[in-house]
């Protein structure tokens, strides 16, 4: 046997579920970014990073070791290392473990107590909390349980200064908004996945045409959140313009959708909600370099 399929370095990679730490990281270090634009101690933003990555990491991974029979039934997630047998469930636990230890350590030694805290709050509500009892709780499961991944601006704002602002808060509201209409996305996408593994998302339970009514007001809600960095003038122009046309197309597509008999507009919207994340956030830096008066 060689040397990688002992240590399959890609299966470990998969467990963290990079696409979705990325994001994570992205929204945290725009926090930290509008916190005191880069200007203190670089150490506090490179290693706050880091730390807060290590301990989202493990989230992820114990999500799928809890997970794993589910992920089975799903056509999305049956391809997982520990659906395949790549990685056993043992070696699954130490490399959570291993990830949690060290972000914790980075955020104690780097970091603050703050941070640290709330950041092990966000591990054990996502981890477990959301994992075992929210998942099936109902189709409101990803409106509450959007609160752990709309957490990274705050960790980010925390970890660069030790204190808890308005901005950040706002910043949260906008991922804890936007979350449900992109799982709604995907779960009128994916909807027999959620039949099979038996998790009661909003179109199983309630109905496409239902979800595609409450994507639409969701998106509306997300563009009335997404104005407030300006409104409170905490954010300038740019990013209100910039504000202005990403809602405008996920409104669009919210909308189209609902007219969409096919469902083949569920994709798109899902992936389009991922871009407009990223793109949101992109611009609440820029605004601080392309300073533009309205």
């Amino acid at each position: 046997m060689s040397q990688s399929q002992k240590f399959p370095i890609s299966g470990y990679l998969k467990l963290t579920k990079p696409s979705i730490i990325y994001l994570l990281v992205l929204t945290a270090a725009t926090a930290m970014f509008l916190a005191d634009g880069f200007a203190g101690d670089l150490s506090k933003v490179i290693f706050g990073l880091f730390g807060i990555a290590l301990i989202a990491s493990s989230s992820a991974v114990i999500n799928q070791i809890l997970d794993v029979e589910i992920d089975s039934k799903m056509a999305r997630t049956k391809n997982r290392p520990l659906v395949k047998g790549e990685i056993s469930a043992i070696n699954a636990k130490v490399f959570s473990g291993i990830l949690l230890a060290s972000g914790t350590a980075l955020l104690l030694i780097f970091n603050n107590i703050l941070t640290l805290s709330l950041t092990l709050f966000t591990w054990a509500f996502y981890s477990f909390f959301y994992t075992k009892i929210l998942k099936f709780a109902g189709t409101q499961n990803i409106v509450i349980g959007g609160l752990a991944g709309a957490m990274p601006p705050l960790l980010g704002w925390t970890a660069t200064t030790n204190s808890v602002d308005a901005l950040p808060l706002l910043m949260v509201l906008i991922i804890f908004i936007w979350t449900p209409p992109h799982f709604w996305a995907l779960s009128i996408n994916r909807k027999e996945d959620y039949v099979a593994a038996k998790i009661p998302m909003m179109p199983v339970i309630k109905g496409t045409d239902y979800t595609k009514l409450q994507i639409a007001l969701y998106s509306v809600l997300l563009a009335v959140t997404s104005i407030f960095p300006f409104a409170t003038g905490y954010l300038g122009g740019f990013y209100f313009i910039s504000a202005i046309v990403l809602n405008a197309a996920f409104i669009g597509l919210a909308v189209a959708l609902i007219f969409d008999k096919s469902n083949r507009l569920a994709l798109p919207l899902f992936l389009y909600s991922i871009v407009f994340l990223t793109i949101l956030f992109i611009c609440m830096t820029l605004d601080k370099l392309i300073p533009i008066q309205l």
